[in-house]
Order: C-alpha cells, then structure tokens, then sequence
C-alpha cells in the first residue's frame, strides 16, 4: 500500500475496502468550507439577529443551474441553526398538484389547514412555535418553481414572503431561485428594495478553485495521490466545467471512479480526451453553457 497522505486520516479505512464499494463512496455527496462563501455566511449571520427591528432582513440567493443552491441549502439544513437561532426549511418543488408556498409553511408548523382555522388564526398558532421553537429564519429553497403560477397567484405568493419578514412574525427570510424568481421579485418595488440579492458566481481558476479540488481530493478512496491541484490537471479540470460548480463535482467523482475501475487508483490527464462520454458513463451530464442542443 502506497503512503496514504493524499486522504484524509479518518478516511483512509476506506481505502481497503473492495473496488465496487469505492466507487459508489465517490458518487457521495460531499460538503467542502471555501473561503469564496465566506462573505455570504457572514451576511446570514448578520441578517438572522431582529432585536429592536420593525422587520427582519431578507435576501434572495440566485443563479442558474449548478451554482452550488441545492448544496448551500443543504449546508444550513445540516447546520440547523444561525447565530443561535433556528431555522426552518421549505422545499418548493413544483408538483400536479401545484404545492403552494403557504400550505407549506402552514404543514412544516405542522398547522392545520380548513374552513375552522382563519388566516389569522393560523398566523398566531405560527407565531407562538415560533417564539417558543427561538426560531429565526425561513429558509426556501426553489421559490422558482413557485414564480411558475400565474399572476394573480404570484401575487399573493410574493405578498406572503413579504410578510414572514414584517409583522408579528419577523422572520429572516432566506430564499433560492434562478432568474426566474429574481425577474418576479424585481417587479414587485417592496420586495426589490427590501431583498439583498446574491448572486452565486461561477469559480475562476484563482487560489480558492486551487484550494477547494485538493481538498476534495482528500475525501476520495484512491490509492494513489492524484496531485489535481498540480498545473496541468486543474487546468484540465477548470476549462471542462466551465468554472460551474457542479460541473467541477462530476468530473472530479466520474474520474475518481474511473480510476478505481481501471486499476489506475489516480485521476491523471489521459482521462480528459473525452470527459463527457467519460461522465455518461457512470451516470453524469457535464453542462456546457450555450452548446447547442442536439435535435
């Protein structure tokens, strides 16, 4: 056995396991701190404090897709709590049945909805948990697919984010959506000039893109050290993704894998000839921004 330096001490176990079991540990979905969003989570922590506040603070966190949303939301879901105070979670997901965002709010308070209980009824029961749970923020992921209903229904959709944050409820109001969503929330003028809207940037090939694939390389159960931080690879690597973030993921796990099946145990640059029929292979799509689309 090599010298195992490359994976982290409390991985390393892994690297004795059989190949199969190896290769499905590299589909794993990892989570990996980065200076880049750093700034961002400070803003969070910022924004969840409401003492003494008519309102609370909201912001709007977009980008297209494989920007890193679904992982950052999962990120503060594993963390469960900001600056003290806990946060809920609403997945909005579009569905036949055209899930709305206030029955499910009213289903994560586990508040009941029918003709006994008002609007404002519901508001109370709400705002109690709330107060009793030291809850501080909603947090919604894919408030897009909400912004797929018609006008009169993104209205009230729109109205209702707008008031978690004033009220009785002042809740930080912390919202994922593409441009879709972020079109909808600028025509209505409050929520425009009340939302911080952040955009999740694409990575360049700096230090933090440098930093964040060696670190990764260290959860992955190869044999050998791949050195992807080295010149030549994370070039490699960089100009295949196009600098997006999920990109980046599938084809450091598809080589990773690739490299246990064929006995290599190292990612190396002969596996870039053809990335993409290389990521189909084991199960993933590397997006290209403004290839046309095959008919």
């Amino acid at each position: 056995m090599s010298d195992l330096s490359h994976v982290k001490t409390d991985l390393r176990h892994l690297i004795e396991l059989p190949a199969e079991k190896r290769i499905k540990i590299c589909r794993h979905d990892i989570w990996i701190d980065t200076p880049r969003l750093k700034p961002l989570m400070n803003c969070l922590n910022h924004m969840i404090y409401t003492e003494n506040q008519i309102q609370a603070s909201s912001i709007f966190i977009h980008g297209e897709g494989g920007d890193g949303k679904s992982a950052l939301f999962q990120r503060l879901q594993a963390l469960g709590h900001l600056s003290g105070k806990k946060m809920v979670f609403i997945t909005l997901t579009e569905n036949i049945n055209r899930y709305k965002l206030h029955d499910a709010i009213c289903e994560q308070f586990h508040v009941q909805i029918g003709k006994r209980t008002t609007a404002a009824n519901r508001i109370d029961i709400i705002l109690k948990k709330i107060e009793s749970g030291e809850i501080g923020a909603i947090v919604i992921d894919e408030l897009s697919d909400a912004m797929l209903e018609g006008n009169v229904n993104k209205k009230v959709i729109l109205s209702l984010v707008r008031s978690l944050a004033e009220g009785k409820l002042k809740l930080c109001v912390i919202a994922f959506g593409n441009s879709v969503a972020l079109e909808a929330i600028a025509l209505d003028r409050v929520l425009d000039r009340r939302f911080v809207q952040w955009e999740l940037q694409k990575w360049s090939l700096d230090q933090d893109f440098v930093d964040f694939i060696a670190t990764y390389e260290t959860h992955l159960p190869l044999k050998f050290a791949s050195n992807v931080s080295s010149p030549k690879l994370r070039t490699l690597i960089y100009s295949n993704s196009h600098g997006i973030l999920d990109n980046i993921v599938k084809i450091l796990k598809c080589t990773a894998m690739d490299a246990i099946e064929q006995g290599a145990e190292r990612i190396h640059q002969d596996q870039f000839h053809n990335i993409d029929a290389l990521a189909v292979k084991y199960g993933f799509k590397i997006h290209h921004p403004g290839k046309p689309k095959q008919k």
